[in-house]
């Protein structure tokens, strides 16, 4: 296995039901590593004959979205040069354009009716009389202006100018960029809605018709079943960038009017209502842990709120206790959804089918499908621990789709027929479909790479960390594994810190078990799926119990006698980055070290990462009130106690985790005469996107690992 097979694998996702259960769309990813690029197409798969055929072939098609009758469907290609939705008969022929000087961002939703589609796009929406700040130069709007409008076209709408373009960036806001995304400037994220013609419109392009105003950020909507009211979450004030909250926002569609529905706690994203209008469904938490709070799934019963409204009142917003969280007495996060390397993305959220809402939940690393169903009376007992009631309502939740050992990574459902996209540790992720209690695999056109490739068996354990916690760990074993054999090590440490690990697909794993190591990773204190005691208890006190976990997961595969003791690794990207420069103060442990995307000292990275308020609570308080902790907390302070050999990689643009990190413990490391290199990809973010980065990533990886594992240990 090499690293260049990443890009030999071809990607299944983002599946869609007809409305009646009958056919399946999904886009198939493929990729070609000379010209470093990746192509979408969009399939469609016949549920009653098996058939599978080819729909679309300009090789940027996404995001496929059936007509609610079914004879359409809608995706999105920028293959006319930008973003832009696209219609085709699901049975065949030519795809045709519904053209609009928005670039379509994202994800996009059709009216109830199918008379409409709306998306987000950027728009600029400051008033007439708005300059960036006071005692700004006088010509400083029009700068503003030009490079909002320049923002806005696409590679092929920019004309070639003379010179360069004023590109100087002027910050007021608090938050002011994102990882991934770049620098905010001065645009928003708005809601558009155009109509959908039955017939090709041409290709003039026409503005659609903006739902949302002002200078504020909106998410994607869901329509009321009579198609008058939108919902989205959004934060309408001046000051939102100070407070870790969204709240739920009614608008009607043909006025523009918009209401205050749900003052919320916090976070609220995902809004769907119910078939009959009743209900909006929504993922969210109340913030009292930050991003430590673990995610839950809520229904809202808006019909009253709805029916003030349409009768020309203001009702007052609906808060907290007005919602029914469904999800609290399982305490586990709601929403989240297992990650494969590689992969596509996934569908996912809240799918309502008449009374029942479905939604994923991640329990000890493992996803599954849940039903949310209201019931009529009262529980009986034996529903007790699965039943949750409020607002007079009492709902009751099933389990009904999910196997450990299996990770899911999408799924939707129509009809009674469900499709999703699952993985194993030993197989990438591929898209099935349940009907009628029968499984069927839809795609499967990686077995061949997969028979040629030699990938390790793998293993679920528990085990007990320094303090007695119990802990979930995998193990992958070495390909041609023998008993008795002593293998070397590497274990890998997942970022967050609240992510987790589970039976999903990994390339890097299966990449190291190919050569001949035996790969270990775990879910420590702070991961996601075991409960919010579980995920908060290392707020503020990272390096402590987080570490003590992993390192208990090492001398548990250790103790089966498999491990070559002088040749133990360690790989971590960003969390996992800050674990393993912490590690390698701490311990001698490790034959040789790489960590990714780092954070070597927390007290520096404040307000140089994107995520201000995730630092402040996470890494325990400001730097102007906690500077000590950060800094005995920092793998910086304790660069002096390092002897493993370590190799820093990093992107040049890592907005998350600033390279400035990396940097200042590799020169640390270097003046004190250690054992160090620093890689810089140029141009990548947080996570690294060019396929040959990518590839060199791993190929390094390898290298390093290999070397000292060949060197005798000093």
């Amino acid at each position: 296995m090499t690293p260049q097979d990443l890009f030999g694998f071809k990607c299944f996702g983002d599946s869609r039901l007809s409305p009646d259960g009958t056919r399946l769309a999904y886009v198939r990813q493929y990729h070609d590593l000379e010209k470093e690029k990746s192509y979408t197409d969009i399939w469609i798969y016949s549920i009653e004959t098996g058939e599978t055929k080819k729909l679309t072939n300009s090789g940027k098609d996404r995001s496929p979205r059936w007509s609610p009758d079914g004879r359409r469907l809608a995706f999105t290609s920028d293959r006319s040069g930008k973003s832009q939705i696209w219609i085709i008969d699901p049975s065949g022929g030519e795809a045709w354009r519904i053209p609009t000087k928005e670039d379509v961002r994202g994800e996009f939703v059709w009216s109830p009716d199918g008379s409409k589609i709306f998306f987000t796009s950027q728009a600029f929406s400051k008033s007439e009389e708005w300059v960036p700040y006071p005692g700004a130069p006088d010509d400083d709007r029009a700068r503003a202006v030009e490079q909002a409008n320049r923002a806005l076209k696409s590679k092929d709408e920019k004309p070639k100018e003379n010179g360069k373009p004023n590109d100087i960036k002027v910050i007021t806001r608090l938050r002011y960029r994102m990882d991934g995304q770049g620098y905010f400037g001065d645009l928003r994220s708005h809601v558009f809605w155009v109509k959908v013609p039955d017939t090709p419109p041409g290709d003039t392009e026409e503005p659609a018709t903006q739902l949302t105003v002002g200078d504020y950020d909106h998410g994607l909507p869901d329509i009321t079943p009579c198609g008058k009211y939108a919902v989205l979450s959004a934060l309408r004030r001046e000051d939102a960038d100070y407070h870790q909250k969204s709240d739920l926002w009614l608008f009607e569609v043909e006025s523009g009017k918009s209401v205050l529905l749900y003052d919320a706690p916090g976070p609220s994203h995902g809004p769907q209502f119910s078939p009959d209008g009743r209900y909006v469904a929504f993922f969210g938490h109340d913030s009292a842990r930050s991003v430590s709070t673990r995610t839950d799934l809520y229904a809202l019963p808006v019909a009253d709120f709805i029916a003030k409204v349409s009768r020309g009142e203001t009702p007052e917003p609906l808060t907290l206790r007005d919602a029914v969280n469904l999800t609290a007495r399982l305490d586990r996060a709601a929403g989240s959804l297992g990650g494969s390397e590689p992969r596509y993305q996934g569908g996912g959220g809240v799918i309502w089918q008449g009374a029942d809402a479905y939604f994923a939940l991640t329990d000890h690393g493992e996803v599954f499908i849940y039903r949310a169903s209201r019931q009529t009376g009262n529980p009986t007992p034996q529903d007790a621990t699965t039943a949750a009631s409020g607002n007079g309502e009492s709902w009751r939740l099933d389990k009904v789709l999910g196997t450990p050992g299996r990770a899911m990574g999408g799924f939707d459902l129509k009809a009674g027929v469900f499709a999703f996209q699952a993985s194993t540790p030993e197989t990438p992720e591929d898209i099935f479909v349940l009907k009628d209690n029968v499984e069927t695999r839809v795609t499967r056109e990686n077995d061949e790479l997969l028979s040629q490739l030699s990938l390790g068996k793998h293993e679920k354990f528990q085990y007990r960390s320094g303090d007695g916690q119990e802990l979930d760990g995998w193990l992958i074993y070495p390909h041609g594994y023998e008993s008795g054999k002593k293998y070397p090590l590497v274990l890998l440490v997942h970022g967050g810190p609240h992510g987790a690990y589970g039976s999903s697909f990994m390339f890097s794993a299966q990449l190291f078990a190919s050569r001949g190591y035996a790969v270990a990773y775990c879910n420590p204190r702070g991961s996601t799926s075991y409960g919010q005691e579980f995920m908060a208890v290392i707020d503020g006190d990272w390096g402590n119990k987080d570490y003590m976990d992993v390192m208990a997961c090492v001398e548990a595969v250790a103790q089966r006698g498999i491990v070559d003791e002088d040749n133990i690794f360690v790989h971590g990207w960003s969390y996992g980055g800050y674990w393993t420069v912490w590690a390698v103060t701490q311990t001698d442990r490790f034959r040789a070290a790489c960590a990714g995307a780092c954070v070597s000292n927390l007290h520096s990275d404040y307000g140089t990462s994107d995520i201000m308020w995730a630092d402040e609570h996470e890494y325990g308080g400001k730097p102007w009130e906690k500077a000590d902790l950060l800094l005995e907390r920092s793998a910086l302070s304790h660069v002096a106690n390092v002897t493993t050999p370590i190799l820093l990689l990093h992107g040049e643009n890592d907005l998350r985790c600033p390279i400035s990190q990396s940097e200042q413990f590799y020169v640390g490391l270097k003046r004190l005469g250690k054992t160090a290199v620093l890689v810089r990809y140029p141009d990548e973010y947080h996570g690294l996107r060019r396929h040959l980065h990518r590839v060199d990533r791993y190929k390094r990886m390898i290298a390093w690992f290999e070397y000292y594992r060949n060197q005798p240990k000093s």
